[in-house]
């Protein structure tokens, strides 16, 4: 099998909008224009603040894809893709700050490996932004969840991550019990009891039922 680079080309309109004070149209529209020449246009400013900036397709246009070329080994990506890493990775690294914070004061007064590593993590996503490193930005760990079932109810839930539980009870299956219409797979629905169940941030505890898994 060879390496194949597919292209494709769809037409779109940059279009971008700035708030102006001026006394006429044609002033306006000769301060957007010297500072589309100064590149200063895309500052958002108070004096000239950016309040829309998008690509739109055009209508009409067809979608064409194409092979350019068959290499030997895949080139180095080109500076727009490395520009979208770093955004990537600076928004990734604001993302597990924000969990981080969240999670301060938990395991008392000194912070948890969990949290620790969130925060290393998080520097470590923040430098490759800052100075540009071409990498892809690193799988975030997934979430690992603990629920607790009794009697074939669950009883409770722990995380090391913030996250959101429902369970769908499909035997409690009556709506005048509070049972909905419930979306399935493949595009069809069914009679179920939506349960929303909180879920405690217990890293340790969440790391302690991982690693008895582990070695049982």
């Amino acid at each position: 099998m060879n390496l194949r680079i597919v292209e494709y080309t769809i037409d779109y309109a940059h279009r971008v909008q700035v708030g102006i004070l001026s006394d006429s149209d044609e002033e306006a529209l000769a301060k957007a224009q010297a500072a589309f020449d100064a590149g200063t246009i895309w500052d958002d400013t108070p004096a000239m603040p950016l309040l829309f900036d998008d690509y739109e397709e055009k209508e009409g246009e067809t979608l064409d894809f194409q092979v350019v070329a068959t290499v030997a080994a895949w080139p180095v990506p080109d500076a727009s893709v490395l520009q979208q890493r770093r955004t990537a990775n600076a928004m990734e690294a604001c993302r597990l700050l924000v969990v981080a914070e969240s999670m301060r004061g938990l395991n008392g007064p000194t912070p948890g490996d969990y949290e620790q590593s969130l925060v290393e993590t998080a520097y470590r996503l923040a430098r490759m932004a800052v100075d540009g490193h071409p990498t892809r930005m690193p799988e975030s760990p997934r979430p690992r969840v603990v629920v607790g079932v009794e009697g074939g109810l669950v009883q409770g839930a722990s995380s090391d991550r913030p996250v959101e539980l429902v369970v769908l009870d499909y035997d409690m299956n009556d709506v005048d019990d509070g049972a909905v219409e419930v979306p399935q797979s493949g595009g069809s629905t069914t009679l179920a009891t939506i349960i929303s169940h909180g879920v405690d941030l217990d890293p340790e505890f969440v790391a302690g039922v991982w690693q008895a898994e582990s070695e049982g």
